[in-house]
C-alpha cells in the first residue's frame, strides 16, 4: 500500500483502489485493536504491513526524516536544460556538444549526419574567417555561415572527454 496525495488516503498495490484505512471496519474491529499493524484493501483483501504503525517503521521514520516506505514520492528532480547558443558564436579553439539541428532540410541534416554532426557529438571551432572550419573527431570541414546558425550547442558535459586543441 502506498500513501497518495491526499491526507490519510492509501493506494493498493494490487488492484489500484484509493481507500482511507482509518475508516476501514477491519482496523476498528480487528481483534488486535490498536496494535494491528495491517492494512487491507477493501475491494481485493491484500494486506500490507503499515509502517507508520510499527515501532521499526518509526524509528526508521525518524532516523531518515520521512516515514519509510509510505510517504508520498519524492517529486522527480527535471534536469535543467543546458543553456545553448549558435555554432556560429563559439570562438576558435574552443570544443562544444552538439545539441539539435534547427530548421535544417533533410539533405543539410542527412549530409551534416554523415560526417558526424548530430546531437551528442563534440566538434571543435578552428576558424571563423574568412570561412567558418570546425573539426569532427579527425575530419576538418568547412560550412556555411548560414549553416553553422541553425547547429545549437553548449559547453561540452564534463563526463565526456576533452578535445584536442589546435597546435
Amino acid at each position: 500500500m502506498s500513501r497518495s496525495g491526499r491526507a490519510g488516503e492509501v493506494r493498493c498495490e494490487l488492484c489500484g483502489h484509493r481507500f482511507d484505512p482509518a475508516a476501514l471496519a477491519c482496523h476498528a474491529e480487528c481483534p488486535l485493536g490498536a496494535h494491528c499493524t495491517l492494512i487491507c484493501c477493501p475491494r481485493c483483501g491484500y494486506q500490507a504491513v503499515d509502517a507508520g504503525r510499527t515501532w521499526v517503521g518509526r524509528l526508521l521514520g525518524r532516523l531518515l526524516g520521512r516515514r519509510s516506505g509510505l510517504g508520498p514520492a519524492p517529486a522527480p528532480v527535471a534536469p535543467r536544460p543546458r543553456p545553448t547558443i549558435p555554432l556560429s558564436h563559439v570562438l576558435p579553439g574552443r570544443a562544444v556538444e552538439v545539441v539539435a539541428l534547427r530548421d535544417l532540410p533533410g539533405t543539410s541534416a542527412s549530409r551534416l549526419a554523415a560526417f558526424g554532426i548530430v546531437p551528442g557529438s563534440r566538434v571543435e571551432v578552428l576558424q571563423r574567417r574568412p570561412t567558418p572550419v570546425i573539426r569532427i573527431g579527425e575530419t576538418e570541414l568547412a560550412l556555411a555561415q548560414e549553416t553553422l546558425e541553425r547547429i545549437e550547442v553548449s559547453p561540452p558535459s564534463p563526463s565526456g572527454r576533452r578535445a584536442r586543441r589546435a597546435s
